[in-house]
């Protein structure tokens, strides 16, 4: 695989993790829009990887005062942190009984497709809710746990290629009244061992296959975790900016384009 190739994928993972248009559905499309030979799961591991790396380190005091509050009852991020482990249960058993299936079942375009669109249109009617509520919290530690755990519950279908894992919480955290900035960060934060496990599956799938390796050198491996990385830092800054000012039309509005696109190119 050419060098441009990795890049072009080391940027598109960045920014689809974190932004609420799916990175499982464009890494099926890239090969079918780019005319790209499909990159196969090695290269999706260290893709995912790299941006697993861009949430701990934007969320580095978040994720640390979470992860001092599950020892120490006193703190308010206690009840947090145990809710958000609650609430990883619903994805975690999800993936790990239907990962593989899904992976090697759904992988394809025009369910990628199909599933942008009836996502889109979630997404449109919870942020139009939101914009319409006025009593938005903003305050994590006041989200009731089973609030969260209907979150959790809405990250496990996520696993679906073509509806996006920060999208869907998001939508969640909306309808459980959270404001858009909050319901971002608490996306971010929910996610981050779900991404951490999804990560290390992967990373240790493709190490016990040695054979995954075969089409990539060293280098193409650093210096797609090093594009999917420093992407992912941009992305995340830039979707919280553009949720707080506009919400999520601008992504519905990509995501719908995109669908229409794919099923035109199918079915000329």
């Amino acid at each position: 695989m050419e060098m441009l190739q990795i890049i072009i994928l080391g940027i598109i993972q960045g920014l689809t993790e974190f932004l609420p248009v799916s990175s499982s559905g464009h890494l099926i499309l890239a090969p079918l829009l780019l005319n790209f030979n499909d990159q196969g799961l090695a290269l999706d591991a260290i893709l995912h990887l790299g941006t697993l790396m861009a949430i701990l380190i934007f969320f580095k005091k978040d994720l640390l005062k979470i992860f001092l509050g599950l020892f120490d009852k006193g703190k308010d991020s206690h009840r947090l942190a145990w809710s958000i482990i609650a609430a990883s249960f619903p994805a975690g058993f999800v993936g790990f009984f239907f990962a593989d299936w899904i992976e090697t079942s759904l992988r394809s375009p025009k369910f990628v497709a199909i599933n942008l669109l009836i996502w889109s249109a979630v997404f449109y009617m919870a942020d139009r809710s939101a914009k319409n509520h006025n009593q938005a919290k903003s305050n994590l530690i006041e989200l009731p746990p089973f609030k969260i755990f209907f979150i959790g519950c809405a990250q496990a279908i996520a696993l679906l290629p073509g509806t996006s894992r920060s999208g869907i919480t998001i939508a969640a955290g909306l309808i459980s009244n959270l404001n858009p900035v909050a319901a971002t960060r608490f996306s971010f934060l929910l996610g981050s061992p779900i991404i951490l496990a999804a990560g290390l599956q992967k990373l240790i799938n493709f190490i016990s296959q040695p054979a995954a390796l075969q089409n990539y050198t060293h280098l193409h491996l650093l210096v797609g975790l090093s594009v999917s990385f420093l992407v992912g830092l941009i992305a995340i800054t830039l979707l919280l900016k553009v949720v707080e000012k506009v919400g999520l039309l601008p992504f519905i509005l990509y995501r719908v384009v995109l669908a229409t696109a794919i099923l035109i190119k199918l079915y000329q």
